[in-house]
């Protein structure tokens, strides 16, 4: 019984911290206005949640983070977009951490990656905008270095949870 309140406790204050990362990284004004564009900070969160819980947890991290984004903006294209990116970065970032082969920088780098893949392929689709497809080489470029910032930053709080 008491460790599933733990681990309550711990999914908890996971969700608690994706908000407030979110909300930090809504306040960065962005030098571009394109789906896929942004630091993923809240990916912090499903990263340490797959490292040191379970991928059930971090699973559900995605779904938490999309159904706040889409409640807070009230719009059915940011959940769209939050679902399909989350969805895809996930379970590529699942299934790299079960090799045990690869760091968690570069899993959070092709997490990063297919993150933006998948936001771009639905504003294709809803937006009915094809040429944004153009976009996915400087989306991909741009998602090596926010996943290697957001990589690092959660090696760094995994090693610090793991020495307590």
């Amino acid at each position: 019984m008491r460790s599933s309140v733990v681990n309550l406790v711990r999914i908890a204050l996971l969700v608690a911290l994706s908000l407030v990362l979110g909300a930090v990284e809504a306040m960065i004004p962005l030098p571009v206005t394109l789906p896929g564009v942004k630091l993923g900070l809240a990916n912090v969160v499903v990263l340490v949640a797959l490292y040191l819980l379970d991928a059930r947890v971090a699973f559900f991290l995605v779904f938490v983070k999309a159904g706040i984004a889409a409640m807070l903006t009230g719009s059915p294209m940011v959940i769209a977009y939050s679902l399909a990116g989350g969805l895809l970065s996930f379970a590529l970032m699942w299934l790299l951490k079960r090799t045990n082969k690869v760091s968690v920088v570069v899993v959070s780098m092709v997490g990063a990656v297919t993150h933006n893949i998948a936001q771009v392929l639905v504003a294709c689709l809803l937006l009915e905008t094809p040429a944004i497809l153009l976009n996915l080489p400087f989306l991909a470029v741009v998602a090596c270095i926010t996943g290697s910032l957001t990589g690092t930053a959660a090696l760094a709080v995994i090693k610090a949870l793991k020495h307590q």
